[in-house]
């Protein structure tokens, strides 16, 4: 922005000195407001591709365990991005990396439930078809070689079926059966059978099959009944919604987490504040790496999701080492209390997650 104005800031109306360059007060250009298209243009490389722009420099200074959080501890803000925009753009990327990911299931990445209720359902119609006309010809052929030829039919066809049905029997419980057990799938601790028509099952939607079985029901056991079939139906849905909704129950964490650090330090000279801070700096980085490792969710393989977890938990120790500079012993007592903390915490805020997610979603 060349064109000068006044000597009065645009942007904060303080009055600067005639035909300055930039306020006294923010900053800010001296402009007539006027933006170009190569002004706006030039701003926009400045700000995301120059390296030594702040995201960049907050970005590489993540990386390194502490670094950042000393450094804002040290009053160097300008030059950084706010601890809490950072964090919310981390939390951010992670929920744009789910939207990229097609979670099939809680129970197999790649043939959710209602595919195999609905193919464990056609074949057993298959089978009732076949069975029905070799019946049949048995009846208008009365020689042996037809009869022979009809059972022998039904027999492959069965034999087929069955074991195309053992690779999930023992895994899932799928049967070929006329009814399926809601609780099979999705019992949430119940042991009683709920038993559904896999006719109306697979025909019917959520209302009318709540109209149906549990029309006289209390209006808690309707939206109960109601909620397993959605997740039964549409697995993915739901798996989508836990794991975002997870992602925000780590954010809802970190005042608990703030207080088990000042506890953990309270002889320390920070404040409940600072401990905030280092809590949203390192938990920025464990987001920006689940997002990369949603990304890959089906290329990565399994052992570097582990090494992952492993290389997360050496970057917290070796932050609350440096940012709390205490001997080695001290700081290994601390992380496991608070590693043992941090996983309590996570896991009750998770329960409530999906306890949420699944009655209220």
């Amino acid at each position: 922005m060349n064109n000068m104005a006044s000597n009065k800031c645009l942007n904060c109306s303080t009055k600067n000195e005639a035909d300055f360059k930039y306020c006294n007060n923010c900053g800010q250009k001296n402009t007539d407001g006027k933006i170009t298209f190569s002004e706006l243009w030039s701003e926009f490389q400045d700000a995301v591709f120059n390296i030594e722009s702040r995201t960049w420099i907050t970005l590489k200074n993540l990386f390194i365990p502490g670094k950042l959080t000393l450094e804002y501890f040290e009053g160097k803000h300008k030059k950084y991005v706010h601890p809490l925009r950072l964090l919310l753009v981390s939390s951010i990327l992670v929920i744009l990396a789910m939207s990229f990911q097609n979670f099939h299931s809680f129970t197999n990445h790649s043939y959710n439930i209602k595919d195999r209720i609905l193919k464990n359902y056609e074949r057993k119609q298959a089978y009732r078809i076949t069975k029905n006309i070799a019946d049949t010809t048995k009846t208008i052929f009365l020689d042996q070689q037809s009869e022979i030829v009809a059972d022998t039919m039904v027999a492959m066809l069965r034999d087929s079926l069955n074991d195309l049905l053992a690779q999930y029997t023992n895994k899932y419980g799928d049967t070929y059966g006329d009814s399926i057990n809601l609780n099979e799938y999705a019992s949430f601790g119940s042991q009683n059978m709920e038993m559904v028509s896999k006719y109306d099952f697979l025909n019917k939607e959520e209302d009318e099959l709540v109209e149906l079985y549990k029309k006289d029901a209390s209006s808690l056991s309707r939206h109960i009944f109601k909620q397993k079939i959605s997740v039964i139906k549409d697995e993915s849905k739901h798996t989508a919604a836990i794991i975002g909704n997870a992602t925000w129950a780590i954010l809802l964490m970190m005042p608990c987490l703030a207080l088990i650090l000042y506890i953990l330090y309270i002889r320390h000279n920070y404040y409940y504040i600072e401990h905030l801070i280092f809590s949203f700096h390192f938990h920025a980085f464990l987001f920006l790496i689940l997002a990369v490792l949603i990304l890959g969710f089906y290329t990565f393989p399994l052992w570097l999701f582990r090494l992952s977890l492993i290389l997360a938990w050496i970057y917290i120790f070796i932050s609350m080492w440096k940012v709390y500079k205490q001997s080695l012993f001290k700081t290994i007592i601390k992380f496991t209390i608070f590693s043992i903390a941090y996983f309590s915490l996570f896991l009750l805020f998770l329960v409530g997650t999906v306890l949420s997610t699944f009655y209220l979603h």
